[in-house]
């Protein structure tokens, strides 16, 4: 049943209930109007029979006794019938002499019973004697000590006949009135429905979250009785609430991008392990393509299911884990999950820790080949130290052998404690870098004047052949100093009179610069680790040039900070090729 039926429905029940009622409450008291009209005429024909009437306790006998009633009920076309005080009856102008003499003592009737008390009564009740309804009143003759009764009764079937009457009208009337209240209802079924649907279409739009809707702006707010007041409070309602779903809406914008740019991982879940929230970070450390119809024990990832079902029983979790991505590379993760106090939701954030453990990794590396590369000359300056101490100083042509060296020693141990300082300035930023427009044409010609000389003591010759456009956006101290590292390294792995070529080319919005040499090249399986801090191939170790093992590594960082790329190729027929991009002039 529809809300416009039970409400059609609700209306017609109230109003015929009130029909009803008022028909039954009026039919009762219509014919209890009539009844009393009736003992109200009874009561008057009553009291005419009593003037006519002599002393009940004059007749003779009964039969005298009768006839005197028959008289009186003729004239009075009703029932007359004489009862003494004690109840017998000795005259009735309905019965004969023997119906008389066989009627029951009429001392228990209750009209006369009243009679005798009030001196008068009536009452409604069948008459065994007539089987018929009639309708008694009894009142008392005028002997005072011991006063008799004189009865008139009518049949009830005038009243009934009146009442019948009374009540088809009372029928019809009130079926006109039905039929006036079901229209009534309808009107006000659809006056009342159609108000409550207003209100209800747009409690719908609000539930909806939809307020540029027409229905929100037929609410008939400028009415002034109570649907106006309902129309008035959802209007005002829908406004609130719109004005706080954009606040929310932006909060929780504004939230997304910080949780985006904090460079973690947040999930959330319920207690199903269901997701119910998550950031696109999260996708990227986990390597996930989407977390749609996703629940948490189906990621496939052990560590994640361990720190679930650690959460879920009340216990915080943390655990580093690893990742095969799909280029095969290893990807490692901090996880940790704790359970939110004020939602009982379980917040899941993870780190991208790979960079970390490979920092770690390379720190245990440095100290390692820190050590290692200090100790060499380390160990020859104490050697040599102890051995001059010991009583070469004696033998000067010994003793300038020992202190060469010590020099040698100490010479290669300031260079590589200089590179180290240098190489921690560039690697934390501490490094302050001029970057402009630099003409590198220019920049050359006064940095060949020293390098060719530097070359020339090593029978080498140094070429530049320039092939690029424009002007590169650099710091001059920086490029000079990877210029000199790259000239530093290809001259000593270059035999002498062989040459050494400076090349330049562009390369879309950046310049490619090559040092290009003929020595014996670097191996292959060398090539990604050259320019790592004291990576140094084999034959560099088996070799006299003692140098630091950061010079490649000062030349990777410093490119980096100048936003540029480093890397090497091989040299056909033979060596190698070093080169560096930098930025084209904005």
């Amino acid at each position: 049943m529809g809300i416009r039926s039970r409400i059609f429905f609700l209306v017609f029940l109230i109003l015929s209930s009130g029909i009803v009622t008022s028909y039954i409450v009026a039919e009762r008291d219509l014919t209890r109007a009539f009844e009393l009209q009736i003992v109200n005429e009874l009561e008057k024909q009553a009291g005419l029979l009593l003037a006519s009437a002599q002393n009940l306790n004059n007749y003779k006998n009964i039969a005298e006794a009768d006839a005197a009633a028959d008289n009186l009920g003729a004239a009075a076309n009703s029932r007359v019938t004489f009862i003494l005080n004690n109840g017998q009856v000795i005259g009735d102008s309905d019965l004969n002499i023997n119906q008389i003499k066989s009627v029951d003592n009429h001392g228990d009737r209750a009209e006369v019973i009243n009679a005798l008390k009030d001196g008068s009564g009536w009452v409604s009740r069948y008459s065994d004697t007539l089987n018929e309804d009639l309708l008694y009143f009894a009142i008392t003759d005028q002997s005072k000590d011991n006063p008799n009764i004189i009865r008139i009764a009518v049949p009830l079937t005038y009243l009934e006949t009146a009442t019948g009457t009374l009540q088809l009208s009372l029928f019809l009337l009130f079926l006109v009135v039905i039929i006036v209240s079901i229209f009534a209802s309808a009107v006000a079924t659809n006056y009342l429905y159609s108000n409550i649907e207003s209100l209800a279409d747009a409690a719908t739009t609000i539930a909806d979250s939809d307020f540029k809707k027409r229905n929100l702006k037929a609410l008939p707010t400028q009415r002034v009785d109570e649907f106006g007041d309902v129309a008035r409070s959802i209007y005002h309602i829908s406004e609130n609430l719109k004005n706080q779903i954009k606040m929310i809406a932006k909060q929780r914008d504004q939230f997304g991008l910080v949780l985006d740019d904090l460079g973690e991982g947040i999930l959330v879940t319920n207690k199903d392990g269901e997701f119910v929230y998550n950031n696109e970070q999260s996708l990227v450390i986990l390597d996930i393509k989407s977390l749609k119809e996703k629940n948490i024990n189906n990621l496939e990832i052990p560590a994640i299911n361990y720190l679930f079902n650690r959460v879920t029983n009340k216990k915080r979790a943390d655990i580093e884990f690893e990742i095969e991505l799909e280029d095969k590379s290893t990807r490692w993760v901090l996880g940790s999950m704790n359970q939110s106090k004020t939602t009982g939701e379980y917040i899941l954030v993870v780190h991208d820790i790979t960079q970390l453990r490979q920092l770690n990794s390379m720190r245990r590396d440095f100290i390692s080949n820190v050590s290692h590369e200090l100790r060499t000359p380390v160990s020859v300056i104490m050697a040599n130290s102890e051995t001059l101490l010991d009583g070469a100083l004696d033998n000067k042509k010994d003793a300038k052998v020992f202190a060469k060296a010590i020099l040698h020693n100490s010479e290669r141990l300031s260079s590589m404690v200089s590179d180290l300082i240098d190489l921690s300035r560039i690697e934390y930023g501490d490094l302050k870098l001029n970057i402009k427009d630099l003409n590198f044409n220019e920049f050359m010609d006064s940095f060949l004047v020293s390098m060719k000389s530097v070359a020339k003591k090593r029978s080498i010759e140094l070429n530049f052949n320039p092939k690029h456009r424009g002007l590169m956006y650099a710091d001059s101290q920086a490029l000079e100093r990877v210029m000199n590292n790259l000239c530093d390294n290809a001259y000593k792995y270059s035999e002498a009179g062989s040459s050494v070529e400076i090349s330049t080319r562009d390369q879309g919005k950046m310049i490619k610069v090559m040092v290009s040499d003929s020595g014996e090249g670097v191996p292959s399986e060398d090539k990604e680790y050259i320019f790592d801090r004291f990576f140094r191939t084999a034959s560099a170790r088996a070799s006299d040039n003692k140098g630091s093992g950061l010079g490649l590594a000062i030349v990777k960082n410093l490119i980096n900070s100048l936003n540029g790329e480093v890397g090497i190729t091989s040299n056909k027929p033979k060596g190698s090729i070093f080169w560096f991009t930098i930025p084209k002039s904005k």
